[in-house]
């Protein structure tokens, strides 16, 4: 799913074989918003099979970290 500002997508992935086309996709889909609003993206693990991607103030313009809530 992702929010009205397109600045977030929420991802529920059960399958390993999906996991990193999908992940690789939803960062692809931020990435012009990203350049608009000169932020970089975060890929949050919030549980083994869900995930957040989206802005972030946190993160260096033009890089993507990951990081992991659980």
């Amino acid at each position: 799913m992702i929010d009205s500002a397109k600045h977030s997508i929420s991802l529920t992935i059960s399958r390993r074989s999906e996991l990193e086309h999908r992940l690789d996709h939803a960062v692809t889909t931020l990435l012009e918003s990203a350049r608009h609003a000169k932020q970089g993206i975060l890929v949050t693990r919030l549980s083994p099979a869900s995930f957040t991607v989206c802005l972030s103030k946190d993160v260096p313009y033009g890089t993507t970290l990951e990081d992991a809530t659980w």
